[in-house]
């Protein structure tokens, strides 16, 4: 039973810094799914399809930048939604842009959850909580006190 692996967070997130910031965040709210942090779209892509099939964990929840080197994050969650396998992925946008169009286009694509940065960055644990994850998120029970 033990088994299984833990189903890892995806974080898509081209600033290094940025995403060392979140990945703190998340250990210090108790989340302990192992983090898969990578930069390109197309990295992503790549994970996501091998999930899609099989030859990864499926990933309980991805965090997404809009802005990445190889292609928008928009394409990303579009890919995400129209592929069966990753349409129950709850997607958080965690962005610079608070462009209403990018937002309306982000809420028509499903994204679960539109973050804006820097100030959302401190957000994102209350509202993972908030969000109907899965039981495969991993929290962290505080011990006898």
């Amino acid at each position: 039973m033990g088994d299984r692996p833990t189903a890892p967070i995806l974080l898509l997130e081209d600033d290094r810094a940025t995403a060392a910031l979140i990945t703190q965040l998340l250990v210090a709210a108790r989340i302990t799914n192992p983090i898969h942090q990578l930069e390109t779209a197309g990295a992503a892509l790549a994970l996501l399809n091998s999930a899609a099939g099989g030859g990864e964990p499926l990933p309980v929840l991805c965090v997404l930048d809009l802005s990445l080197p190889d292609m928008s994050g928009l394409e990303v969650l579009r890919h995400i939604r129209e592929t069966p396998a990753l349409e129950r992925l709850i997607v958080i946008m965690l962005t610079g842009s608070g462009e209403d169009t990018d937002i309306d286009v982000a809420y028509e694509l499903g994204i679960d959850a539109y973050l804006i940065k820097p100030a959302g960055i401190h957000g994102l644990p209350a509202v993972i909580r908030e969000l109907p994850l899965p039981y495969e998120l991993m929290l962290e029970v505080p011990g006898p006190s």
